[in-house]
């Protein structure tokens, strides 16, 4: 009965049917659209984790305010900073024009330089010349100078292709700093963050992240443990594992222990450690129709429906990986209850997990049989869409 409603929202926001029917199924027309309009959007305030093993916040912050950027301490989290996301500003096309892929271009939206492996076409540009730079669906979303030849951009594997001079919207870049690259900061949502948080971990405990990479949760822990103890890091390939090594060298983490492994077998591979592992994290991969900005997003009815299934198999591994009294932190970036409120219930009635409460709602308190859970919507919150459940096993 929405298809009208849906094909215009579709059009509009530039979400598949699929997407919009299943946003307004669980949230009604008026909060769905409501929705879409701000995934369509970057959050107004732009997070970062401060590395306090390194450093303290009030030292990045007046770093921050010599180098003339504007930051801010958060009032929730003691790690954590946050720039004001300017914008939104017009974009005018002009000379050539550069194609980049949807990531590529969700990042150049908010001001980041255009890298070489986002481009997907770049036709008869030469370094020097003034481009615009176009996402898939064909809406310009920054201008810049070209730093390269076309044809190196297409062909090249790394290096800054476009310089961005004016986007849509405007966050200041930090990568570039002397803080990054020292390993003082790193870029991570409130919600995100939050999720390691509630996990509490403490020093001296063996955690094991399932789906790890880029290692954003996993070197949080390791953070919040003061390095003390073990965070088993997996992921599928070692181009993951290799960014999660990468992450952790630059932040001076020795507690991350990468390992390169399919989490939904984890147990066979760590049958050394059946029973004894303090806590998982279980993100697994998920539709991400939380993720913002979000310029077009086109999943299949049957994409949303395979990934419900997919995360439930990481349950078992964990289950059997953990102690007794041992804990799951289940998070995802997404908003469809299939994923998040549905697969809780699921785990409680196959396993011997008890959902607890969590120490802080930032959140909506989603009540899931005798305890409550916690999300993120992107239009009450000013964050990603996000969801977090926390198990313990009995």
């Amino acid at each position: 009965m929405f298809t009208p409603l849906c094909l215009d929202l579709s059009r509009k926001r530039g979400f598949s049917v699929a997407a919009v029917e299943s946003v307004i199924r669980f949230y009604g027309i008026r909060h769905g659209s409501m929705i879409m309009e701000a995934l369509n959007t970057p959050t107004s305030k732009y997070y970062v984790r401060v590395n306090t093993l390194k450093t303290s916040r009030r030292d990045v912050l007046r770093a921050l305010k010599y180098m003339g950027i504007r930051a801010f301490p958060s009032r929730l989290l003691p790690e954590a900073i946050y720039l004001v996301t300017e914008g939104p500003f017009s974009i005018k096309p002009q000379g050539k024009k550069v194609f980049a892929d949807k990531f590529a271009s969700e990042s150049v939206y908010v001001g980041a330089d255009l890298y070489v492996p986002g481009v997907k076409k770049a036709p008869k540009v030469r370094a020097g010349d003034v481009v615009t730079i176009y996402s898939p669906s064909g809406a310009p979303v920054a201008v810049g100078i070209a730093q390269m030849d076309g044809v190196e951009m297409e062909t090249g594997k790394k290096g800054i292709a476009v310089k961005v001079t004016r986007s849509v919207y405007r966050v200041p870049s930090l990568r570039a700093t002397w803080l990054h690259s020292k390993g003082l900061i790193y870029e991570q949502s409130l919600p995100a963050m939050l999720a390691s948080r509630i996990l509490s971990p403490k020093p001296g405990w063996t955690i094991v992240d399932m789906c790890s990479a880029p290692g954003g949760k996993a070197s949080h822990i390791a953070q919040l443990m003061g390095d003390e103890g073990t965070v088993i890091a997996v992921d599928r390939n070692n181009r993951k594992i290799e960014a999660i090594s990468t992450l952790a060298a630059r932040l001076g983490l020795k507690s991350i222990k990468p390992l390169a492994a399919d989490s939904r077998y984890l147990d066979e591979k760590l049958s050394g450690l059946l029973g004894s592992v303090d806590a998982v994290m279980i993100d697994p991969p998920c539709s991400a129709l939380g993720v913002r900005p979000k310029l077009y997003y086109d999943k299949s009815y049957f994409d949303l429906a395979v990934y419900p299934r997919y995360q439930r198999q990481f349950f078992l591994p964990a289950y059997k990986l953990l102690k007794k009294g041992g804990l799951i932190i289940y998070s995802t970036c997404t908003i469809l209850p299939p994923e998040n409120e549905f697969n809780v219930v699921w785990a409680i009635k196959r396993f011997k997990l008890q959902l607890i409460g969590q120490p802080v709602y930032y959140g909506l308190s989603i009540k899931i049989t005798s305890s409550y859970a916690q999300k993120f919507l992107p239009h009450l919150h000013d964050t990603p869409g996000f969801f977090i459940a926390l198990f313990r096993k009995i």
